[in-house]
């Protein structure tokens, strides 16, 4: 089914100021509108119209272009053909990275492009067209009004103050037509809807367009086409927004194009029936965006996605720094009843909306241009290129976009959205029916991604595939784990020579070939330390033989069963010829074909796995063969003898050859953070529409009740968290370091010499993205446990790269033992307080008193739990050097404060606490009062912790007195504590 559609505007929204912005920009775009307008130039130099305009290379793309006035006000015709070629160019560059469209959508004027682009005729052909009908609107009679509200209530307005002879000419969406007609007339009408307090704005436009009193007009272009070249059947499918319909071979495709001077165009009806077609992606082919915006407008609530306005996430802008651009004087706008509104509709000879200003000014030839409001050509702070969205307001877009998917090019995203949709998910449990649905899903993916090559040079490239393809179904996403990021990873580092495994590579960019990554021994633990298979190679023919000497170390991983040749990537121990063992290498090797398993392999019944169904087997290898180009041997080499000769240690060879993890690690992140936003989203959409029974608040949504919120709203956050330490992981990857330790050794496992940050981020994404996605299931109820809602799929994709990928916990146990044994000092932000040792302490205590000012002496004074810890001089903690009231007694002369010392650099810093007030002075005569008895129900004061009474306990055993017990949960924090540094202390 067609997704994408490329609309072809009219001149009511042509910002030549733009246009020339994005083309300094874009290298791609100027060279596109260098060679239309050069056809262009040369079509009309040789054809049979008199006084053909100047040459428009020269004159748009030359060190001066003119302004948007300028162009209006030049020859007839100028700005039409300005506006054709620029929307012929966009199409081509559009086309170039986004893919050919699927279907053209013409709004009136954008007619003429769209034939050009659909193969209808020649870019000279539909240049001279668009000359033709500059010439007959030039002295079309009529004027056009925006108007602020939907069709109905226009018609209405024009049939109340129109004398019949106003008509609406352009519906752009549901709440902004124009009307056409006698200037008195349209003036009585905009009486009428200001004083019901609606926009209306009229367009200086010396015609009026799309009216039934321009039948003449109509005629006279008709005959003209008829004259010209013949217009042929459209190569792609072409809508138009005049007719209201798709047209078809049997179309009098001159007369369909005549029609847009006497019939309306309406454009909420013409994009109702593409996206009832199945049409997604709209692409506005143009500078403008009056149409992208309105089109947004009608397509609200279906689901499409429209470049060029704020709801488009698949488009990065790029802002033009450092581009200058002559700027040109605003244009006069027309006489406005009430408030400017939005962008305008398409009269005759325009499209995508007519000028709000006077972008074609009076008493010139060119039909109406601009938007409502914003004058056609004006220098604007948007400028686009193909395929970006418009405005300031996109740019947080962009930036949560980069923030989740990378850096692409503008066309990348839009083709992986395409050839996932092509084929909509299954659950196909039967490996019958699974593996030839998988395999059309990753062929069609294969298709719209980059070369091998290019790809791994894209981290974000090839993050954004894993994701995007995780998130359409988890067993397409581990096979494209299993083949494109491990398989020809491997290949891509590891191979002597590219050209050795270059007729590979493109297979399996074709699809004609799949490939897996065979590392885990069945029977053994911990196999990729120490693997079991053996690859012996044989001098004589330049080959290894792989054998699997026991029933436990046939290899274990994925398999596809679909009936075409298979392969895999088999870590394996080398020996040579001498019968000397070597390193760790991985060996290219096919395992079946149409026919089958290859001779010396033996593939085992499928071994169920529920949590991801896939096709997996055990592999045992009986004298596989293996050339010595299959061999990866990255910069280990084989002399004429046979003899291994390797410059790395045996543990390095292991962690070169292992070294692909970290292409796994860095983009594995991204595709867990997806599957946790999209789990999130789905709990949430799936919270708000289930009503409860719930005797508290029945009727109610469950996303209503507190503890739903606190649950899902939470997992949201941790998504986006983890979406920024996916980013992260992009971008450590992108670095292109193999390992920050290159003296690193292997401890329980190899990850963390490969690489200590990689392997960290891939153990945390991938607990973090269990943990939110299994709240989410749960949270579901029995709808997240159903195959077709793809939770349970996401949980165990996130669930399988616990073991997978390196074991998450032998890598913390492993970056623990390194960050204990390596020597480099421990880098912070701030330095540790530097605190005295008490003088006969054994050098390891932890000093336990605080530095205090000079002069104090003697430990501090006994303070309330709670309150702010003073100082013997009166002075405390503090930003800056404060002291508090001398403290003086009644009638005695006040003390001299000392000097204020400077803050300990060891202790928090608090406020000052306020000056006491003196005691008060008992009378001579009175006895002392009795201290009041606590009473038992006292309430502490804020910030006063409870004090902690210790209770005598039984003697300890062995001797000595009774002991003192802690109260219960002072008891349990000091167990807990205790336990959770016994533990630390054994993983270390």
């Amino acid at each position: 089914m067609p997704v994408s559609v490329h609309m072809f505007p009219g001149q009511g929204d042509f910002p030549v100021q733009t246009l020339y912005l994005a083309a300094a920009r874009d290298g791609a775009l100027r060279r596109a509108l260098h060679a239309v307008y050069e056809e262009i130039d040369a079509a009309l130099a040789a054809g049979p119209e008199a006084g053909p305009p100047p040459a428009l290379v020269a004159l748009l793309l030359g060190e001066h272009p003119p302004g948007g006035r300028e162009l209006a006000q030049g020859p007839t015709g100028l700005q039409q053909l300005a506006h054709h070629g620029a929307a012929l160019a966009w199409h081509r560059v559009l086309a170039e990275r986004h893919g050919p469209p699927d279907a053209l959508l013409a709004v009136s004027f954008g007619e003429l492009a769209a034939l050009t682009a659909a193969g209808a005729w020649t870019v000279g052909a539909g240049a001279t067209a668009a000359l033709q009908l500059a010439r007959v609107l030039a002295g079309a009679p009529g004027a056009l009004t925006l108007i602020g509200c939907g069709e109905e209530r226009a018609a209405e307005l024009a049939a109340r103050a129109g004398a019949g002879r106003v008509a609406v000419g352009c519906v752009n969406s549901p709440r902004e037509c124009v009307l056409g007609g006698p200037p008195e007339q349209l003036a009585a009408v905009e009486e009428l809807a200001a004083a019901r307090g609606l926009t209306a704005v009229r367009l200086r436009l010396p015609f009026g367009s799309h009216h039934p009193e321009l039948a003449d007009q109509r005629a006279r272009f008709e005959a003209l086409l008829r004259g010209g070249p013949p217009i042929g059947p459209p190569a792609v499918p072409l809508y138009s927004a005049v007719a209201g319909r798709r047209y078809t071979p049997a179309d009098d495709l001159a007369a369909r194009a005549a029609d847009c001077l006497v019939r309306p165009a309406h454009l909420p009806r013409i994009l109702a029936l593409l996206a009832a077609h199945g049409h997604t992606d709209y692409h506005e082919a143009g500078p403008g965006s009056a149409l992208g915006r309105n089109a947004a407008d009608c397509l609200r609530g279906t689901g499409a996605r429209v470049a060029g306005t704020t709801t488009d996430e698949t488009s990065t802008p790029v802002k033009g720094k450092g581009v200058r651009m002559p700027k040109e004087p605003r244009s006069t706008p027309g006489r406005t009843v009430g408030a400017p509104g939005g962008t305008v509709g398409a009269p005759g000879g325009t499209a995508g909306g007519a000028a709000g200003t006077a972008g074609g000014a009076a008493g010139t030839a060119g039909p109406p241009s601009g938007n409502a409001g914003e004058p056609a050509g004006t220098a604007r702070e948007d400028a686009r290129m193909p395929g970006e969205r418009a405005g300031t307001a996109g740019e947080p877009y962009r930036t949560l976009g980069e923030l989740l998917h990378g850096r692409h090019h503008p066309g990348y995203l839009p083709r992986l959205h395409r050839a996932l949709a092509r084929h909509p998910y299954r659950v196909a449990e039967s490996p019958g029916e699974r593996e030839p649905y998988l395999h059309r899903r990753l062929r069609t993916l294969l298709r719209a991604l980059p070369a091998a090559a290019d790809l791994h040079a894209d981290a974000d490239a090839l993050a954004a595939a894993l994701a995007w393809a995780a998130v359409a179904d988890p067993r397409l996403g581990m096979t494209l784990v299993t083949q494109n990021v491990l398989g020809q990873g491997s290949l891509l580092r590891l191979a002597g020579q590219a050209e050795d495994v270059r007729t590979e590579l493109d297979a399996v960019d074709a699809g004609e070939l799949r490939i897996g990554y065979l590392v885990t021994e069945a029977g053994r633990a911990s196999s990729h330390l120490d693997a079991a298979t053996i690859a012996e190679f044989h001098p004589g023919r330049r080959e290894f033989v792989l054998r699997t000497p026991e029933q436990e170390d046939a290899k274990f991983g994925g398999v596809a069963q679909y009936p075409g040749p298979r392969g895999a990537v088999v870590i394996a121990r080398a020996v040579d010829a001498a019968g000397r063992p070597g390193g760790v290498f991985a060996f290219l090797t096919r395992l079946a074909d149409h026919d089958g398993p290859r001779p010396g392999v033996t593939l085992s019944p499928p071994v169920p796995v529920g949590a991801l169904p896939l096709s997996y087997h055990r592999v045992r290898f009986d004298g596989l063969r293996v050339p010595e180009a299959h061999w990866l041997r990255d910069d280990a080499d084989l002399d004429a003898h046979g003899h291994l000769h390797d410059p790395r240690t045996p543990a390095d060879r292991l962690r070169r050859t292992l070294a692909v993890g970290q292409d796994l690690w860095g983009v594995l992140p991204t595709a867990l953070a997806a599957l946790a936003r999209q789990s999130a989203v789905l709990a949430v959409r799936h919270s708000r529409h289930r009503e409860t029974r719930a005797a508290l608040a029945p009727g109610s949504p469950l996303l209503a009740h507190r503890s739903q919120q606190r649950a899902l709203l939470g997992a949201l956050a941790d998504a986006f968290a983890l979406s920024c330490a996916a980013a992260r992981a992009r971008e450590l990857l992108a670095a292109a370091r193999e390992s920050d330790t290159a003296e690193a050794g292997s401890g329980f496992a190899p990850w963390a010499a490969v690489s200590r940050p990689l392997s960290a981020y891939k153990a945390h994404c991938a607990d973090e993205a269990e943990r939110i996605i299994a709240d989410c299931q749960r949270r579901c109820g029995h709808a997240g446990l159903a195959d077709g809602n793809r939770l349970a799929g996401y949980h165990g994709f996130a669930r399988s790269f616990d073991p997978a990928g390196g074991d998450s916990r032998l890598i913390r146990y492993d970056l623990g033992r390194a960050l204990l044994e390596d020597p480099r000092p421990a880098r912070s932000r701030r330095s540790p307080p530097t605190s005295p040792t008490p003088a006969g302490g054994p050098p390891s205590w932890p000093a336990t008193s605080t530095p205090r000012p000079p002069g104090c002496g003697g430990p501090p004074p006994r303070r309330r739990t709670g309150a702010p810890p003073p100082s013997r001089c009166g002075t405390r903690c503090s930003t800056g050097p404060r002291t508090s009231a001398p403290r003086t007694r009644p009638g005695s002369p006040p003390r001299t404060s000392r000097a204020p010392s400077p803050p300990s650099p060891g202790r928090r810093h608090h406020r000052p606490r306020p000056p006491r007030r003196p005691p008060r002075r008992r009378p001579a005569g009175r006895p002392a009062a009795a201290p009041p008895h606590p009473r038992p129900g006292r309430t502490r004061r804020t910030g006063e912790r409870p004090r902690t009474r210790l209770r005598p306990t039984a003697p300890a055993p062995g001797g000595g007195g009774a002991g003192l017990r802690l109260p219960r949960r002072d008891r349990l924090n000091s167990e807990r504590i205790q336990g959770l540094g016994e533990r630390r202390a054994r993983v270390c």
